[in-house]
């Protein structure tokens, strides 16, 4: 005997045929759900907030997507939750950003960029004149331990300012690099999770040379690590 849509077990409570048995659950939907998921990781790197911007914009074609074909796949919910969650990513990398780098500073120090140590188009000078206001000065910077032979306890590194500079890549440019000598007791490790960075900043007129690296201009005399 052949199973009709008017059977019980096709019907809904109504008495309609339940063409949900019938359907299959979106791959988009899927996808988009799982991209929505990497986005969060953008909360603690503003770096991967690109990935919910292109979360954003996947997820709603998705839905537009299943809509259009909802005789033939489910789906609707889980890709509105993933659009929803790089909705959110979305929001709260910024401002998490902006907070971590405006709001929640020590006293004392003068926020500053790697920008601000990036060389004039057209200069020659590899030092350019915005950074030389910086010197002699506390500052605070963010960035990455740069990786040595020594992974733990250390209190002499080089930062650098993003994670490709960090891990991939060879040796980062001269105005890339900051000698950070921290004071006792003040130790860090080695890792992948960004840094903040206070002390006194020193520029070097002439390169100061570095074991198995070219050299640094920029010196920090550091009392303050997060």
């Amino acid at each position: 005997m052949t199973a009709t849509l008017d059977s019980p077990s096709a019907q809904t409570p109504d008495g309609q045929p339940d063409y949900d048995r019938y359907r299959s659950l979106s791959g988009l939907a899927v996808g988009a759900l799982i991209v929505g998921i990497l986005s969060l990781l953008s909360i603690f790197s503003v770096s991967l907030l690109p990935l919910a911007v292109v979360g954003v914009g996947f997820g709603l074609f998705t839905i537009r997507t299943v809509d259009r074909n909802r005789d033939l796949v489910t789906g609707r919910n889980v890709a509105i939750a993933g659009t929803a969650l790089s909705a959110l990513a979305l929001v709260l990398s910024p401002s998490r950003y902006y907070y971590e780098e405006y709001v929640n500073i020590p006293e004392g120090y003068e926020v500053m960029a790697f920008g601000s140590l990036q060389p004039d188009l057209g200069n020659t000078a590899v030092v350019p004149e915005k950074a030389w206001k910086f010197d002699g000065k506390r500052v605070l910077i963010n960035g990455y331990v740069y990786p040595h032979d020594q992974k733990e306890g250390l209190n002499r590194f080089v930062l650098v300012p993003d994670f490709d500079t960090c891990c991939f890549g060879g040796q980062p440019k001269l105005t890339d690099m900051i000698e950070v000598r921290l004071r006792d007791p003040l130790r860090v490790n080695w890792s992948y999770n960004r840094r903040k960075i206070g002390g006194t900043l020193t520029i070097n007129k002439h390169l100061h040379q570095m074991k198995d690296l070219t050299g640094v201009y920029y010196e920090i005399d550091a009392d303050y690590v997060k």
